[in-house]
């Protein structure tokens, strides 16, 4: 006999043994304890142990929409619950069933990766929102003609008897301290009370009958066929709409692994004996370039990138009065007669650098959750080759100065790397400030051929702003 009828019983026992007129008063009392004993606790029992959650997508999309349809008000009901039994999840006593439905697409494999995506977006607001890992989940997805759901993934979860009983309100236990007795003395305006509270109880009632049989039918409508070579999951563990399906074990977990492209502008500043941020003025330069990134692990990628760079230095502030010879060699005098100073003249710099780097994803070194954040942090140290195009020129005139013999050398190498900074604002896209710094050993890059000074170590940062194409 359950804790609730035991106390029914025993309210009932106590008022038979009042008197006659508080047994009248204490009618509404004793209909109350019968009502929430039997039927509140058995349709309340089938409510809450077995909760579904439906969300839905666009057709051919993998991009999970909260405000489309009813997700927001699933996703808020799913919130409370994964919040209420959070520990329990954590700890492996409470599965959460994932399952995903799409034939949308015309292609098998198009429909194999958006109901792939899907779950793994939903699971990914559970992740972020509720704390949850990938070890609560038990998914599994569907691309089969079932005929009945279609671009749709489904929540399940089925909490143990106890935690769905412990969690009632259990109604006619006594508080310390208090008496049975006292809880039968009512005055007129408590019986009204109580005549109320009945009369209330008996709605709710009837309204989660309504529920039980709503999602009884959701459950009908949605049961899951037995697992067929449309049918992918990551458990060999019951489906979460059918508990008669036998998944098969294929060990598939979320993965951020793949291809990413993107183009890339922005603006080069040199520093050699001749630098971009003059002592006049501050030249400002362009540059162009793609990328590709390989991601091989969550910590881990390749990137090769390409990019073309064009600007302009002048002189230092210390080295104005500098002399330089249409040879490109440096002067730290008067010079000669056909030596112009640095502040009259200036360098045109272009450049090809070709780069092969490490991706470090920096997010993952914050926990598992921060892989599902919109803002990742990357550095990228990379290996260059660089081919440099130089020549100095008369400010006045705008003439070329030097002779010719004063260009870099031919191919040289560059060592730095990027820091980016990526947002992503869709499923596949994400937009991406980047920056480079490259030390460069050709010391003629600039079109000066002085091989000693202050200045023999070059160094090039292009900030770039670029958007990126993540291949699925």
């Amino acid at each position: 006999m359950t804790k609730r009828k035991r106390i029914s019983i025993c309210i009932l026992t106590k008022l038979l043994t009042a008197s006659s007129a508080r047994l009248f008063a204490a009618l509404p009392v004793m209909l109350l304890a019968v009502l929430l004993s039997f039927s509140p606790y058995i349709v309340m029992q089938g409510a809450e142990r077995d909760s579904l959650y439906t969300f839905r997508f666009v057709p051919e999309q993998g991009m999970f929409y909260v405000p489309y349809k009813e997700n927001s008000a699933e996703l808020e009901r799913l919130s409370a619950l994964l919040k209420q039994h959070q520990k329990d999840i954590l700890a492996g006593n409470i599965p959460v069933f994932v399952s995903g439905f799409c034939r949308s697409a015309s292609v098998a494999k198009e429909n194999r990766r958006l109901v792939r995506e899907r779950s793994n977006r939903v699971k990914a607001e559970m992740i972020v929102r509720n704390g949850l890992c990938e070890d609560c989940f038990h998914t599994t997805n569907f691309t089969g003609d079932n005929g009945k759901a279609d671009d749709v993934v489904f929540v399940r979860i089925v909490l143990p008897e106890d935690k769905a009983v412990d969690d009632l309100p259990v109604m006619g236990e006594r508080m310390p301290g208090s008496s049975l007795n006292d809880n039968v003395k009512c005055s007129d305006s408590k019986v009204e009370l109580y005549t109320s509270k009945v009369e209330l109880y008996t709605s709710k009632v009837e309204l989660y009958t309504s529920k039980v049989e709503l999602c009884t039918s959701k459950v009908d409508l949605y049961e899951a066929p037995a697992v067929t070579d449309n049918c992918y999951s990551n458990r060999n563990v019951e489906s979460p709409l059918s508990t008669s399906a036998n998944v098969s074990d294929s060990s598939v977990t979320f993965s951020f692994r793949g291809w990413t492209l993107g183009l890339n502008i922005g603006i080069p500043f040199f520093w050699g004996d001749m630098l971009s941020m003059s002592a006049d003025k501050t030249y400002i330069g362009i540059s162009a370039g793609l990328q590709a990134d390989y991601r091989f692990s969550d910590f881990f990628g390749a990137n090769l990138s390409a990019d073309y760079a064009q600007g302009k230095a002048g002189a230092r502030d210390y080295a104005q009065h500098y002399q330089l010879s249409p040879s490109g060699m440096t002067a730290y005098s008067d010079g000669t007669d056909c030596s112009r100073p640095y502040k009259e003249l200036y360098s045109k710099i272009s450049v090809v650098n070709i780069g092969l780097g490490l991706d470090i994803y920096f997010n993952r070194f914050l926990g598992v959750r921060a892989l599902y954040s919109r803002f990742q942090a990357v550095l990228t140290p990379t290996v260059y080759g660089q081919f440099f195009k130089a020549d100095i020129y008369n400010k006045a005139t705008d003439t070329r100065f030097s002779n010719g013999i004063t260009r870099p050398n031919t191919v040289s190498l560059g060592l730095g790397g990027a820091l980016s900074f990526r947002y992503r604002i869709a499923s596949d896209w994400s937009l991406q400030l980047k920056n480079s710094f490259l030390w460069m050993t050709d010391n003629k890059f600039d079109g000066i051929t002085t091989p000693y000074g202050h200045t023999r170590h070059n160094v090039l940062w292009m900030p770039q702003f670029g958007i990126l194409w993540t291949l699925k």
